[in-house]
C-alpha cells in the first residue's frame, strides 16, 4: 500500500469514527438538551466539494456497514458518556431487554425502556415488533456495567 492510499485510509476512517460518534450522541443525548449550531465548513474549490462529499457520504456507508459493535467514550462539560453500538442477530427480546449476537461471536443485553426508540423497515415500530433472528442495531447509554438502548433499528428490507 502507497503513501497516499495509507492516508486515504486513515482520513476515511476518522470521517466514518466522526459519524458514528455523532450519530451516538444523537442517541445519547438526554432530550431536553439540542445541538449547538455549528460553524459554516470553507468552500472547497469549485466542483470538488461535492465530489469529496460524495466520496465520504460512501466510503462512511462502507465502513459503517461492517462495523459489528463498539464503544465509544464521549466527553461533554458536565460528563463524559460512554456509548455502546452493535449490529446483530436478535437472540431474545422482551419488554425490559433485548439480546443480540454478532457475527463474530460477541453477544450483549440491552435494557429497553419507554425511551427507547424502535425502528422496523424505516418506520417507527415498538420492541413487540421486534422478532428472534432479526438483524438490528442497537445504540446504547452505558453507566457501569448496564447498558440502556436508545434506539433499536431494523433497516428498511431491499
Amino acid at each position: 500500500m502507497n503513501v497516499r492510499s495509507k492516508i486515504a485510509a486513515v482520513a476515511v476512517g476518522a470521517v466514518a469514527l466522526g459519524t458514528l460518534i455523532g450519530v451516538g450522541v444523537s442517541y445519547a443525548d438526554d432530550p431536553s438538551t439540542s445541538p449547538t449550531p455549528s460553524a459554516p465548513a470553507s468552500a472547497a474549490p469549485s466542483g470538488q466539494g461535492h465530489q469529496a462529499d460524495k466520496a465520504g457520504a460512501h466510503a462512511r456507508r462502507a465502513l459503517l456497514k461492517r462495523a459489528l459493535h463498539g464503544e465509544v467514550t464521549l466527553g461533554g462539560k458536565e460528563k463524559t458518556r460512554v456509548i455502546d453500538f452493535q449490529r446483530g442477530a436478535v437472540q431474545k427480546v422482551g419488554p425490559t431487554a433485548i439480546t443480540l449476537k454478532s457475527t463474530d461471536g460477541f453477544t450483549a443485553t440491552y435494557v429497553v425502556n419507554g425511551e427507547t426508540k424502535v425502528r422496523k423497515d424505516g418506520q417507527p415500530a415498538k420492541i413487540g415488533d421486534i422478532k428472534a433472528g432479526d438483524t438490528v442495531r442497537v445504540v446504547a447509554r452505558k453507566d457501569g456495567n448496564t447498558s440502556t438502548a436508545r434506539l433499536v433499528a431494523e433497516p428498511k428490507a431491499r
